[in-house]
């Protein structure tokens, strides 16, 4: 799929943290919202891949998005990309509509994407994307486990 982009659609706002914690005991979700760092979809899940660049390749970003998707038994529906700073507010980014058009329609169950910075960088805003994830009945999964702060660290005991 070859999704059209609208780059000038993008607009920057303060950069934030990622929030999505993954530890070797599983994952740590924030308390009432819908997001993973390990999938744990039933096989035959409908997934969404999203990616968004600036400046890399979401080619194969998405690449290493259906190889894992695919890996987990999951159908991949679509696989859309927004070209746009990563500051950009996801309410600003034409394909993250769609993704979100995909899982409020039930033609996805599921998100998969690299991080969760690839869709909000805030905090705030991360959460907000997680309840409106949550009102619609679906998940995110997010390959890779952001960074945590040496405050977290030590709260959790150095693991």
């Amino acid at each position: 799929m070859t999704p059209e982009h609208d780059a000038l659609a993008c607009a920057g706002v303060d950069e934030g943290v990622a929030l999505a914690r993954a530890t070797s005991r599983g994952v740590i979700p924030a308390p009432g919202l819908p997001q993973s760092g390990e999938p744990a979809c039933r096989p035959d899940t409908r997934v969404v891949l999203y990616a968004c660049h600036e400046l890399g390749d979401p080619v194969a970003t998405l690449r290493l998005l259906r190889t894992r998707a695919m890996d987990r038994g999951w159908v991949v529906h679509a696989e859309l990309y927004d070209l746009c700073p990563l500051a950009a507010r996801s309410t600003q980014r034409p394909q993250w509509q769609l993704v979100m058009k995909l899982l409020t329609l039930g033609d996805a169950q599921a998100v998969l994407v690299l991080k969760e910075a690839q869709i909000e960088l805030e905090r705030r805003h991360q959460l907000e994307v997680r309840r409106r994830l949550e009102v619609v009945g679906a998940t995110a999964h997010f390959l890779l486990e952001p960074r945590r702060s040496r405050r977290e660290v030590l709260r959790r005991g150095g693991g």
